[in-house]
């Protein structure tokens, strides 16, 4: 993907970059809704996909955090200035990211500007409702890939339909083979998350990392012409659950 592509998904679902890290934006009846904010020095492209599909990066409300990496949060500081939206997180991770970064200036190495965490702000939990406007975004909280890696169950509109989309905000191991806790611990939000996905209904899954999926639905997407399958929409969406969890325990084929 080029850092300069912005595309429309569905019809209140924009794909704004950059390829390394996936950016969402959702717009709704009362302003934007922005799902991470990648990182320095690709803020600025972030904003910039943000215009291209037509919005006012001014307008975003909500900056909902997947989870407290940095090339998640990097813009988050740069995005609420421009904005003033509030930026979200779960407990677990607010207090991962604050961590996370005073070990390092412990460390002797102070962020990189543009790097900082941003600052503690709204706080989201499990079964927490994000609303703005006519839209509500369910959370759901998943540790494994950080303490409090977040979940989001949302509807989009396709058209004359609504379909109810899902993201889970923690799909990539760390480098190394997990301890079995952590993946016992990573295991199980899986299959919490499958629980909720398969009774909120759920057909278009989203990634925050386009190399976890098929980058070729982005452009897809892009090409889709009306009356035609649409590349986002799956009735597999609890395959792709447990994909992740069988990739999981191939990490350490002694968990069951």
């Amino acid at each position: 993907l080029s850092l300069h592509d912005a595309l429309p998904i569905l019809d209140n679902l924009y794909y704004v970059g950059p390829g390394s890290v996936a950016v969402w934006l959702i717009p709704t009846s009362a302003g934007l809704i922005l799902i991470d904010t990648a990182q320095e020095p690709y803020v600025d492209y972030v904003v910039d996909n943000i215009k291209k599909v037509g919005f006012d990066p001014k307008n975003i409300k909500y900056i909902l955090l997947s989870h407290g990496h940095l090339d998640h949060f990097g813009g988050a500081n740069k995005i609420q200035k421009l904005s003033g939206a509030r930026v979200a997180l779960t407990e677990a991770d607010w207090n991962f990211m604050a961590m996370q970064e005073a070990n390092a200036i412990k460390n002797g190495r102070q962020p990189k500007p543009g790097d900082e965490a941003p600052k503690k702000d709204m706080v989201i939990k499990e079964g927490d409702t994000v609303t703005l406007g006519d839209t509500s975004l369910k959370v759901y909280v998943m540790p494994g890939h950080t303490p409090g890696s977040l979940g989001l169950i949302f509807p989009v509109k396709d058209g004359n339909a609504t379909r109810m989309a899902s993201m889970f905000g923690g799909t990539i191991l760390l480098p190394g083979r997990p301890d079995v806790p952590t993946l016992q611990t990573y295991l199980a939000s899986i299959a919490h998350f499958k629980e909720a996905t398969t009774k909120a209904g759920v057909t278009v899954e989203i990634q925050n990392h386009p190399l976890m999926d098929d980058p070729a639905r982005l452009t897809a997407a892009r090409d889709h012409k009306a009356g035609t399958p649409h590349p986002w929409v799956t009735n597999d969406y609890a395959v792709y659950l447990d994909v992740m969890a069988e990739c999981l325990r191939a990490q350490r084929p002694e968990v069951p």
